[in-house]
Parts: structure tokens; C-alpha cells; sequence
């Protein structure tokens, strides 16, 4: 008669103990996922600090490509057909695609980065710069009158490193969620498709004016 409540006390017991087992457990495995995450921080701060002056120096000579190219249609989604403001951001955004892409297809085995990071990240770093620009120059424009070739270069720069900056910062403190990957990935594709299509049917706003000639597109 004792037997049974004696039983029941020791499956209670067995019952936590397994519980507290699962919780340990799954405490370390985050562990270990983060520390496999962080191993690659050195690489990391390594490759974002000099993944500025090939963006830069990438996006300045994709200004000339479309006419290397010889004006050639399939070109236009993703180098400037023309001088307008939009048609710069695609200075920013490819050229970081390109970086980030080498990157993690060269060392991101070896350096263990993580892909969900690091796609992410990335994002973060292409869509930023071209809002800062555009941000920028209306603001000096509307607010300033102030409209140069010095200031469009200036806002360029910073554009690279902050978002460049911004990126090691997603990267190394943003943990994994599908939600808020997800929402830049459809960001990232909707400006993808954006360029593409404004660059042949690009809408009469002064976005996309091409000041010398006063025309849109190509």
C-alpha cells in the first residue's frame, strides 16, 4: 500500500531531474552555437573594416561601366544608366552585394561565419548607405541648396562606412530570427527588382531626373 505514493514521489523526482537536464543541455548548445558564431569575430571586424575601400572603389568605376558595357540593355539593373539620384544608389548597393557575396563563398567555411549572419548583415549594409544618400541630398538640397559633386561624393563615403560599420554591429549582436530575416530579405528583392525595372520604365519624379539631358532612364 506504501508502494504506490513511494513510486509516485520518485517519478516526480525523475520527472525534474530530466527537466533540468533538457534546460542544461539546451543552455549549452546555445552556448556552443555562439561561440562558434564569435570564434570568427577577429575575421569578422577583419573583413568588414576592409570591405570599405573595395566598395568604394568599386562602386566609383561602376559610374563609368554602363558605357565599357556599350550601353548594353542587360547591364542597365545594375550599373548607372544616367545621372539621377536613384541610378547612383546602384553605385552602393552592387557593389556591396558583390563584396559580401566573395566574402562567404571564399571564407566563410573556413572562418565559420554564420549564414543567417552574415546574409543580414549584408542586407543591412546595402539597403542603409542608399538611404542615407538619398536622405542626405535632399536634405542639403532642400534644406541648404546645397548640391555638388564634392557633397554627393562625401555622402557616398559615409555612406560605405557607416553602413559597413552598421553591419559588424548587426552581425555580432543581432541573434537569429526568421522574422526579422525574412523582412530584409524582401527588402533586399524588392530593390533588386526596383533597379531593374526603373531602369527601363523609370516614373517622372525627380528621383529619377536625369539633370543633364532632363530626362528619365536611358
Amino acid at each position: 500500500m506504501k508502494s504506490g505514493p513511494t513510486r509516485g514521489k520518485m517519478i516526480t523526482k525523475d520527472t525534474s531531474s530530466t527537466k533540468f537536464v533538457t534546460i542544461a543541455q539546451e543552455k549549452e548548445v546555445l552556448a556552443m552555437t555562439e561561440k562558434s558564431v564569435f570564434q570568427s569575430d577577429a575575421f569578422v571586424t577583419r573583413s568588414f573594416i576592409a570591405g570599405i575601400p573595395y566598395i568604394l572603389m568599386f562602386g566609383g568605376l561602376s559610374h563609368f561601366a554602363f558605357a565599357w558595357f556599350g550601353e548594353a540593355s542587360w547591364a542597365a539593373p545594375f550599373v548607372p544608366v544616367n545621372e539621377s539620384v536613384w541610378e547612383h544608389l546602384k553605385m552602393s548597393y552592387w557593389s556591396t552585394f558583390l563584396w559580401f557575396f566573395l566574402i562567404f563563398l571564399f571564407f566563410g567555411k573556413t572562418h565559420r561565419l554564420s549564414p543567417s549572419r552574415w546574409l543580414r548583415a549584408g542586407i543591412v549594409s546595402m539597403l542603409f548607405c542608399p538611404l542615407l544618400i538619398v536622405t542626405g541630398f535632399y536634405t542639403l538640397k532642400g534644406a541648404f541648396d546645397i548640391e555638388s559633386l564634392f557633397t554627393d561624393g562625401m555622402l557616398f563615403f559615409i555612406g560605405i562606412i557607416s553602413g559597413q560599420l552598421l553591419a559588424s554591429r548587426t552581425y555580432r549582436f543581432v541573434g537569429p530570427g526568421r522574422l526579422w530575416l525574412g523582412m530584409v530579405a524582401v527588402l533586399w528583392l524588392l530593390f533588386a527588382i526596383a533597379f531593374a525595372l526603373f531602369s527601363f520604365l523609370p516614373p517622372a519624379l525627380p528621383l529619377f531626373l536625369d539633370t543633364p539631358t532632363g530626362s528619365y532612364g536611358f
